[in-house]
């Protein structure tokens, strides 16, 4: 019993390690200072390719399940809808109480992104709305979250799988931890009533959609 305690214990830190990890399908881009464009993109694939492949190879290790029964379990919920709109009101007012660049539209990207060129603004669009939403549920939510309740409970599930969603977006910046580890409840809850992980990432998407919304 105290190995098993243990060893779930090491387990749960080594996730907790490795979700830092997640975050290297925007590296290319944080890290590109000019050249050819479509290297980068091939870059961001890349790596977006190796993030899910050792998730899923952790998925089958820890939960002895082919990923692929996160998409076939898939099915609606009114209670979604309401978990849904419950988030939706939480950024808003979270984002209210957040200061938020003046200027253009430009000149909102430039500070939201750090980018001049284009491009990289709507490349980095593109990666925060749609790509790493998919990533991180598939890590968050579709492992994590799955992990944890497999061996405890609904209850550790969405706390364990939202702090670390916190911690990984933030270690020094308590708003944004909190807001993170918040909004992660709802995407939870949506996921253990869906019972899979494509409305948790459609949450993800509509989430960080409307905080760019709220900006520009």
């Amino acid at each position: 019993m105290v190995m098993t305690i243990l060893k779930r214990v090491l387990i749960l830190i080594g996730l907790l390690l490795l979700s830092p990890f997640v975050g290297l399908i925007s590296y290319p881009l944080n890290s590109f200072r000019g050249g050819n464009f479509l290297a980068l993109i091939f870059q961001v694939i890349f790596a977006i390719v190796v993030v899910i492949g050792v998730t899923i190879i952790l998925y089958r290790w820890l939960i002895k399940e082919k990923f692929i029964r996160l998409f076939k379990d898939s099915h609606f919920s009114k209670k979604i809808v309401f978990y849904t709109i419950e988030m939706i009101v939480v950024v808003a007012l979270l984002m209210l109480m957040s200061r938020t660049p003046n200027g253009t539209i430009y000149q909102k990207l430039v500070h939201m992104t750090s980018f001049t060129d284009v491009r990289l603004q709507y490349f980095f669009i593109i990666i925060s709305v749609i790509l790493a939403p998919i990533v991180e549920e598939f890590y968050f939510r579709g492992l994590i979250f799955t992990y944890v309740k497999k061996t405890t409970n609904l209850t550790t599930a969405l706390i364990i799988s939202s702090l670390f969603f916190g911690l990984a977006h933030s270690l020094f910046n308590p708003f944004i931890f909190i807001t993170h580890a918040i909004v992660a409840i709802f995407i939870g809850l949506a996921r253990n009533k869906s019972n899979g992980i494509i409305t948790p990432i459609i949450m993800h998407m509509i989430w960080n959609s409307l905080i760019f919304l709220m900006i520009l």
